[in-house]
């Protein structure tokens, strides 16, 4: 008899409930025509970061090292996240991973005339739900000074906080500068049980990965081209593991040993991935990178219980991206199931 993804209890589902996460919505409209490039990560991710120091920063040179207030500060920890001293599996790193995920429109249109929208998502993680207001005035005053091409301005005009069910409500209005928000603690978990409800009527054992934005996965250093099902539970696993570490109200135990043991029996039927190379600009190392990655499908086939016992894992991924430069929106992908 089949087991349902809804009648197992996970081990991922009990090491997810110590991860705070909060989705928020954001959505910018055009004052004047803009160009805007066809991956936004980096120029959305750019203005942030620029705009966020600015608002919580309360030194004039700007030099976090410094600061009396270092250890409280949202910048450093948000944006230039350190290595927690008593974690060994950060040693000789600078930073760890940072405490949220940008996800960039998928849309690749350039120009935007005045009045059209653009609309980007930023899950937080942590510490860093709290610092939601800051954010809002961040991405407030981006917008003010102007983004992309021209440094064309775009008014902040709402941000919406999506529940785990899929909900979402107005929590800004940029039109009366209102905050609407009361502070609720998601956690990781729900949106994994929330997510599950929807393959409740899933028919066979099949599932398909579609990767929306380009999506970097390392082996020894090298850029992988496929992805192999032990892979990919090994990428998420390890960034589960380390956003929990860093990020996490506490670090509870997983023996992630038999999934990945599990995992290299699963096999692949089907792979579409294509390379895709963007550019950006990085004003720490003044000059220009070109990251790539892969986009496209990849569909493998679960036993029967391994459905169960994967699924959690696989939407986990979902939310949290896969790979390296999540911060600038790649590894985006969207599970699918056969008969869905």
């Amino acid at each position: 008899m089949r087991v349902s993804p809804m009648e197992k209890t996970s081990d991922i589902l009990n090491f997810t409930r110590a991860l705070r996460v909060g989705v928020f919505e954001f959505t910018w409209r055009a004052q004047e025509d803009a160009r805007l490039p066809r991956f936004k990560g980096s120029t959305v991710r750019g203005a942030l970061g620029w705009a966020f120091k600015r608002v919580v920063c309360i030194r004039p040179d700007g030099q976090c090292e410094r600061c009396v207030v270092q250890q409280s500060c949202h910048y450093p920890y948000v944006f230039e996240t350190s290595p927690p001293a008593e974690a060994p599996a950060f040693r000789g790193q600078r930073y760890a991973p940072h405490p949220y995920v940008l996800e960039p429109p998928l849309e690749e249109k350039e120009h935007y005339a005045a009045g059209e929208p653009v609309t980007f998502s930023l899950l937080l993680f942590g510490r860093a739900v709290t610092a939601l207001p800051y954010v809002i005035l961040a991405v407030d005053w981006a917008g003010r000074a102007g983004i992309g091409r021209g440094r064309a301005r775009f008014a902040l005009e709402t941000v919406r906080q999506r529940e785990a069910d899929g909900r979402t409500s107005v929590i800004y209005d940029g039109l009366s500068k209102r905050f609407l928000w009361e502070r609720n603690e998601l956690r990781l978990d729900a949106f994994i049980q929330a997510r599950r409800l929807q393959f409740r009527d899933h028919v066979g054992n099949r599932v398909r990965l579609r990767f929306q934005t380009p999506t970097r996965v390392r082996v020894g250093g090298d850029l992988q081209d496929t992805l192999p099902f032990d892979l990919l539970v090994r990428s998420v696993l390890r960034r589960l593991w380390q956003l929990m570490l860093v990020h996490g109200d506490e670090t509870p135990t997983l023996d992630h040993r038999p999934l990945i043991e599990r995992a290299r029996a699963v096999p692949t039927l089907h792979q579409a991935l294509t390379w895709r190379d963007w550019e950006r600009y990085s004003h720490r190392q003044r000059t220009k990178m070109r990251l790539g990655g892969f986009i496209g499908e990849v569909e493998y086939e679960l036993g029967e219980s391994a459905w169960a016992d994967f699924l959690p894992l696989l939407i986990a991924g979902e939310l949290l991206h896969v790979g390296t430069g999540t911060t600038f929106g790649l590894g985006k992908y969207e599970l699918k199931a056969s008969g869905l």
